[in-house]
């Protein structure tokens, strides 16, 4: 009967870690409603700690995560000025993202070879993707690493989209 009763709370224990209760799984159905693609993939949710740059960012319990898809111009790299446009996207993205709750999915991998988490993020109760919103806005390009491409389609369409409208860093000035 132990192991009966250790079983069922070791179930509820996982089942409970991948989401944050009523609120987040109804949150999660509306997400997948946008996005069906992500039905059988693992999310988390975190608060975000600090941002790194604009395609980077720290969770409050430690974590580094790394958006997919998607890359910012440099802001933070060694021995390197910072690239056109790149203050401006770090600086939206946090705006964006410092102080509040994401959730985020996993692809196919899980890290890059730095560590960090690799995830597509979405903002509690915004079901737009954030990694879609800087494409589209202008303030990073598409970034395609394997085995993580399940929306490389959809970001190379919204770059275009971008540069033909002269967003972000498609329009600025040198």
């Amino acid at each position: 009967m132990k192991k009966w009763i250790f079983c069922l709370a070791l179930l509820w224990l996982v089942g409970c870690s991948a989401g944050s209760g009523a609120a987040g799984d109804a949150f999660v159905s509306e997400i997948l409603k946008v996005y069906p693609e992500l039905k059988n993939h693992k999310y988390t949710t975190a608060e975000v700690k600090r941002v790194v740059d604009g395609d980077t960012f720290e969770t409050k319990n430690g974590e580094k995560v790394r958006l997919i898809g998607v890359n910012t111009p440099e802001t933070v790299k060694p021995n390197s000025p910072v690239e056109k446009f790149g203050k401006e996207a770090s600086d939206f993205t946090k705006k964006q993202l410092t102080g509040k709750t994401v959730y985020m999915f996993k692809d196919t991998g899980d890290t890059d070879k730095y560590g960090r988490l690799l995830r597509y993020v979405f903002l509690q109760g915004e079901t737009t993707m954030f990694n879609e919103v800087l494409v589209r806005e202008g303030y990073a390009n598409t970034m395609s690493v394997p085995p993580n491409v399940m929306f490389q389609d959809k970001f190379v369409k919204l770059e275009r989209e971008a540069r033909s409208g002269k967003k972000g860093l498609w329009g600025a000035t040198p």
